[in-house]
């Protein structure tokens, strides 16, 4: 990476992330991570920075869905918001800098071409049941919390393993904890879900998808 590349990844992430040794071993752990390519990074974001992230989000409207197989709130495309926080936040994810810093991570070549990016919020009983992400060429699914729960509140990111191609049993929990950056691979096998929320918590991210180049 240039060294102006640098300086832009500075502004918003830990500076332990940036680290040359500790680049290569979450290079490594992402490829070897079961029952698919995944990664949590606890404490990965400049916290005021992200502080004043989840303070926007507050202010953008959110929209209920629901069906058989979802039910939760969601912003719009935030491609388009006219909050300066999020918006800062937004362009630097899709920015040259960080996508690159992604390619050093997962080995994968992403694009830069598509911005995908929006604010979930999952109350008490809301859920979304197990699926693939499978979508217009997504490679790298991700999410930002912007809050905490405990594990007895719901709402972990349940990743499962495969039985004759299909999704299988929960193996790994990923925790709401604010701070936090959460991604995987897309692939026939990333089979997820999002618990449904057991209690008076607000489950609240900013979330998107890095496609192949």
């Amino acid at each position: 990476m240039q060294e102006q590349d640098i300086e832009q990844l500075r502004t918003w992430i830990s500076p332990e992330y940036l680290e040359p040794e500790k680049i290569r071993d979450i290079s490594i752990l992402f490829k070897k991570s079961e029952p698919f390519k995944h990664l949590e990074l606890p404490q990965f974001f400049d916290e005021e920075k992200l502080t004043q992230v989840l303070v926007g989000l507050g202010k953008e409207a959110f929209t209920f869905k629901e069906s058989d197989l979802f039910k939760f709130n969601q912003t719009g495309d935030l491609a388009t918001t006219s909050n300066v926080a999020i918006a800062g936040f937004r362009d630097f994810l899709y920015s040259k800098a960080f996508v690159d810093y992604m390619q050093a991570l997962t080995g994968f070549t992403l694009s830069r071409d598509t911005i995908d990016l929006a604010g979930t919020l999952y109350q008490d009983t809301d859920f979304l049941l197990v699926h693939d992400d499978q979508l217009d060429n997504r490679k790298i699914a991700f999410l930002t919390y912007l809050g905490s729960m405990l594990a007895d509140q719901g709402g972990s990111l349940n990743l499962f393993d495969t039985k004759d191609g299909l999704p299988d049993k929960v193996v790994k929990k990923i925790i709401p904890k604010f701070n936090t950056l959460a991604f995987f691979e897309v692939s026939e096998i990333s089979f997820h879900e999002v618990e449904e929320v057991y209690a008076e918590v607000d489950r609240i991210a900013i979330g998107g998808w890095f496609y192949n180049a």
